[in-house]
């Protein structure tokens, strides 16, 4: 450990001192520089190969337990400050260069000898060869994820991604091949750039794939995926299927409907040409459906909609074509997009909040789960995940009992605060500190949810998605407003929601607030 310490300080010290010496680009003698730049790039290589060794290391010794969490990568964005993904890359590199590799399926003497009668000393031989066959395809894979781990120190994280990612395409009665095809990737990887090697990798992914996705039509069933990428530049976002062969047809099929000129757009607004492309009309034709689907859902559901979004009575003074509304995705929209959601006021959600805490009033332990109406005042008071740090959007999260409901806690408004998944799996509802978990609480100074480390300090969700909460806003506004005529000071915020020996709550008896800021909040689509 002492000789990690004092290399880690020797890289820290160069890299330093070379940011000095590199701090006007114009003194920089290029082509004199250029050499030494291009050996440090390469050198820099090495640290996606530390990274996943450092990664291994958290996962044998059970590092998310270490941080109140119940898997490693909790640790490395808390310790290291990277992101999720990033720590996720990194497990999965750490994965595929140390975890041992699947073992080779038993072989099936049955089979071999089709049941009928052999020799005793024909089967025992015969046991003894599938056994050493299975022992040296065992043999191979370790020294191809061997020859894999050997390279990686010249392979850039970036490239080791993008290996991986691919190799996720297996099929899983193609998983013997994936040491085999890891290895081939990590050895052409450093003559190949990225694209090149991307291509590479899915020719070899694609021809493990297919012998048994001949044998097994439904073999690709298991690899079906919708995933969603984040905004781009023009606001637009990128939504990427793996369909099966069947689902795709039927996706064709209904979109291929939308293809003619004028479909799926107002009679009023149909002419002699149709200028959209076949694009534009096919992504027409998706959104018609998904709507369709919405509509029925609303009449089935008494209304519960899949996109909320919080508006402030000030918003709606205030607002013009460039004001963005924060939503329960996590996606903020401009007046443009609510109108093409359809969200034409109809049918609106009014919540009133405390004026002097910001605390919703009551909206009753009639049930466990959380009403529609709960969980859209949980979004318009917090905004995303109340855990802190956490910018996980509300149509992601879970309605928790801050004093849990085994405990008598009621759910009531006062008592739910939006968790995602993974850390409502890490609140500790015993609140005695075991296996490092924290738990939330009430703040004591606003009555919100705030998150209380093993250790007994207290965090709030300070993310910019939190504090964009409509009721932080409010919160804000009337923090930097002056103080009502004839005094010189705000009135104090009243004593935080307190609970009784059985855990229920006692809401706000005996306090009449003397302001209720309101928003609105649309249900449709």
């Amino acid at each position: 450990m002492h000789s990690i310490t004092e290399l880690v300080d020797r890289v820290v010290d160069g890299l330093t001192q070379l940011r000095l010496l590199m701090d006007d680009p114009s003194a920089l003698p290029l082509t004199a520089i250029t050499p030494d730049i291009a050996r440090l790039e390469r050198a820099m290589d090495k640290k996606a190969y530390l990274d996943a060794a450092f990664a291994q290391a958290c996962v044998l010794a059970d590092a998310g337990k270490l941080v109140g969490a119940n898997y490693p990568d909790a640790y490395l964005t808390e310790k290291l400050g990277i992101s999720r993904g990033e720590a996720y890359n990194r497990l999965a590199r750490a994965k595929a260069m140390f975890a041992p590799p699947p073992p080779p399926p038993e072989p099936d003497l049955e089979d071999l000898f089709d049941g009928g009668e052999t020799a005793e000393d024909e089967r025992a031989a015969a046991e003894e060869a599938a056994r050493k066959k299975t022992e040296e395809e065992a043999e191979r894979r370790r020294k191809d994820q061997e020859d894999a781990r050997r390279r990686a120190d010249e392979i850039p994280a970036a490239k080791q991604d993008i290996i991986r990612r691919e190799l996720d395409r297996l099929l899983k009665a193609a998983e013997g091949d994936r040491m085999r095809i890891f290895s081939r990737a990590m050895e052409q990887a450093k003559y190949r750039d990225e694209k090149d090697l991307r291509s590479f990798v899915k020719r070899l992914v694609d021809d493990a794939n297919r012998p048994h996705a001949k044998a097994n039509p439904n073999a690709g069933f298991e690899k079906r995926d919708a995933s969603l990428g984040k905004e781009n530049a023009d606001g637009t976002f990128d939504v990427r299927l793996s369909m099966t062969a069947g689902d795709y047809a039927l996706y064709k099929a209904l979109t291929d409907k939308g293809l003619a000129p004028n479909s799926n757009i107002p009679a009023e607004l149909q002419g002699e040409r149709d200028p959209r492309t076949r694009g534009q009309r096919r992504y027409d034709q998706f959104m018609r459906i998904l709507r369709q689907y919405e509509e029925g859902e609303q009449a089935a559901n008494g209304g519960a909609a899949s996109v909320v979004v919080s508006i402030t009575l000030d918003d709606l003074a205030q607002a013009d074509a460039n004001t963005l509304f924060q939503t329960n995705v996590g996606v903020e929209l401009d007046a443009f997009d609510l109108v093409r959601l359809g969200m034409d006021g109809t049918s609106d959600f009014l919540l009133t909040v405390d004026g002097l805490s910001g605390v919703p009033l009551h909206l009753g332990r009639s049930k466990r789960l959380a009403s529609v109406g709960q969980r859209i005042a949980m979004f318009a008071v917090q905004g995303v995940c109340s855990w802190a740090g956490c910018t996980t959007s509300m149509s992601e999260c879970e309605a928790h009992h801050i004093i849990s409901w085994l405990r008598y806690g009621a759910t009531d408004i006062e008592n739910l605060t939006g968790l995602c998944p993974t850390h409502h799996r890490c609140n500790n509802d015993h609140r005695d500190g075991s296996f490092n978990k924290g738990y939330m609480d009430y703040d004591p100074d606003t009555g919100t949810a705030i998150l209380v480390k093993a250790d007994g300090t207290r965090h709030a969700n300070t993310t910019d998605p939190a504090m964009h909460s409509a009721v932080n806003r409010i919160r804000a506004k009337r923090a930097s407003a002056p103080p009502p005529r004839g005094t010189t000071h705000w009135p104090t915020s009243p004593p935080p929601p307190t609970f009784g020996p059985s855990g229920a709550h006692p809401g706000h008896a005996g306090h009449t607030p003397n302001h209720t800021p309101s928003y609105r909040m649309p249900l449709r689509p």
